[in-house]
């Protein structure tokens, strides 16, 4: 076991470094902590301060961290409930904080009322080695938070739990401000995209292909949609060759009949090295999609997403491409 834990620990650290970027949460907290909740009874009560402070962070690794504890919380209440998920700004040294230097964080608290924690083994909640036995009713402690407390380390932030047996936990997340957030509004991202692009979607499934197509019309795209990989690729080139492009490329990660995305990926590289691809998934824990730019990706939608987290993502990746 403890050879095991070790293994994926050092996976984890080795393509685990954060590719960071000025990043706004609260869409990140929201559509990373939906999905851990879905199918079950637990509900999310989101209390995002509206001026919350950008962050410095990977948006792929923060989200993963927001999913792992949302799940924890939900792993904590198994006759289903609610879960409190608020994010403001803090600007002192808190005593619970020694390691922080002094400075503009964000504090994302995730709070459940469950099973609670008991005192005893509070100070082991982060250690890899931390058995299943030993975890006991909070089955989804363990490696996940390892992780998780990992990642919040290395992008220069820490985690802090409280709990009480019978009556529930409360995890904090604190991450740095962007460098001058405290003196600055957050900028909000663009509405709309002012001109027209052309997108390649690729999706096995019809009603999403259809659906995507819709919207990036809609958006003022211009859109031609594939159902696998060998299609994309083909599209892809012939675009190419005709001297007319495709500006960004959406492709689903898992193909039942054909080429799935990762393949598809990269045999677009090999056509243009530049290519501006963003991975969909159903799959939220999906390494590919929880560290979407550590494998080339330009950004990452998890399905079921709705119009607006497609409309931010792609026009943040089109306004990038244009710097």
């Amino acid at each position: 076991m403890a050879r095991g834990l070790t293994q994926q620990l050092l996976t984890f650290s080795k393509g685990g470094t954060p590719i960071l970027k000025v990043t706004a949460l609260p869409d990140l907290i929201r559509d990373a902590a939906r999905p851990a909740v879905s199918g079950s009874q637990v509900r999310c009560d989101f209390q995002l301060a509206e001026d919350l402070w950008p962050v410095i962070a990977d948006e792929g690794q923060i989200g993963q961290v927001v999913r792992n504890m949302v799940f924890n919380a939900r792993e904590a209440m198994p006759n289903g409930g609610g879960i409190s998920i608020r994010a403001e700004n803090v600007t002192r040294r808190t005593p619970e904080m020694p390691a922080l230097p002094a400075g503009g964080y964000v504090r994302v608290s995730i709070a459940d009322r469950g099973v609670g924690i008991p005192a005893e083994v509070l100070p082991s909640i982060f250690d890899p080695y931390f058995s299943t036995k030993e975890r006991g009713e909070r089955k989804g402690m363990g490696l996940g938070l390892t992780i998780c407390h990992t990642i919040v380390q290395k992008h220069g932030g820490a985690i802090t739990v409280k709990s009480v047996p019978g009556e529930g936990s409360t995890f904090d997340v604190y991450l740095p401000a962007a460098p001058k957030a405290k003196n600055a509004a957050v900028v909000p991202v663009p509405q709309a995209t002012t001109s027209r692009h052309k997108i390649l979607v690729m999706d096995d499934e019809q009603t999403v292909r259809d659906v995507c197509g819709k919207t990036l019309r809609r958006m003022g795209h211009e859109v031609a949609a594939v159902g696998e990989g060998k299609q994309a690729v083909e599209a892809y080139a012939a675009a190419k060759k005709a001297g007319r492009p495709f500006d960004a490329v959406l492709l689903d990660l898992t193909i039942r009949d054909g080429m799935g995305g990762r393949a598809a990926f990269q045999a677009l590289r090999e056509i243009d090295p530049e290519v501006k691809a963003i991975v969909m998934s159903g799959y939220a824990d999906d390494p590919v999609v929880e560290q979407y730019g550590s494998h080339g990706f330009v950004g990452a939608l998890v399905k079921p997403f709705d119009i607006e987290r497609l409309r931010r993502v792609l026009t943040a990746v089109l306004a990038e491409a244009k710097l």
